[in-house]
């Protein structure tokens, strides 16, 4: 029986898009709607795929029930434009280190899961190109729930359908980069791990009051969580 879940969040924790995310959903949305969101790095950071469209099309003025419309209108594309560029551009680069903390804890004997904000087809494409989607046997995404808060509860459920194990919500564990995830796992009375990639973020971060604020995920602190 596996005693821990790790959640890990998949932007700013086990790669980064660059820009390249960003511009394709500013793409998308001009794309379909005319309108130029200019999204910036405090527009996406923490959010789902989905609450970000929304946001964006809020700020044009669009209203809730033409958003609704368009809103898998722009995922798709922006989806499709994410098949075709995300593979093959050079921007998107692995964490290394998250890397190798997510193998030394599949090698502890712990359970792993995604929780994260890209929808699924998007998110599958994005570790494919590093080659670490089949290390998740399942995942809570975008396109699941728009609220990070919710994911936990689902992630629950998804993992006994896999490890068929009940896992308490204080056995799991969320591994991000935001005050998002930070909020999310305490909500749900939840450990965190907080990964804080841009130091001027650092404060937001510690405000959600993480489990464990780290510069990497290398650091020696995080080898006892796995005893």
């Amino acid at each position: 029986m596996k005693k821990l879940l790790f959640l890990f969040d998949i932007d700013g924790t086990l790669l980064s898009p660059a820009s390249l995310s960003r511009k394709l959903l500013n793409e998308a949305i001009t794309e379909i709607t005319g309108f130029l969101p200019d999204l910036q790095y405090k527009d996406v950071a923490g959010c789902t795929d989905p609450s970000i469209v929304e946001k964006a099309l809020g700020k044009a003025g669009i209203s809730p029930t033409e958003t609704s419309e368009l809103l898998s209108r722009i995922l798709d594309y922006y989806s499709e434009k994410t098949e075709e560029v995300f593979p093959v551009s050079e921007k998107p680069f692995v964490y290394e280190d998250a890397v190798v903390f997510l193998d030394k804890v599949v090698a502890s004997g712990s359970a792993v899961g995604l929780m994260t904000g890209n929808i699924n087809r998007v998110a599958k494409v994005k570790l494919h190109r590093f080659n670490l989607w089949s290390t998740f046997p399942f995942g809570v995404f975008g396109d699941d729930v728009a609220e990070k808060s919710i994911m936990p509860r689902i992630a629950q459920e998804r993992a006994w359908d896999f490890y068929r194990q009940a896992f308490r919500l204080e056995h799991m564990i969320i591994v991000g980069d935001t005050s998002s995830d930070a909020y999310a796992a305490s909500e749900n009375g939840s450990r965190s791990i907080i990964v804080c990639r841009k130091p001027e973020h650092r404060d937001e971060i510690i405000s959600a009051e993480p489990g464990q604020i780290v510069d990497t995920l290398d650091d020696e602190i995080l080898l006892s969580i796995l005893d």
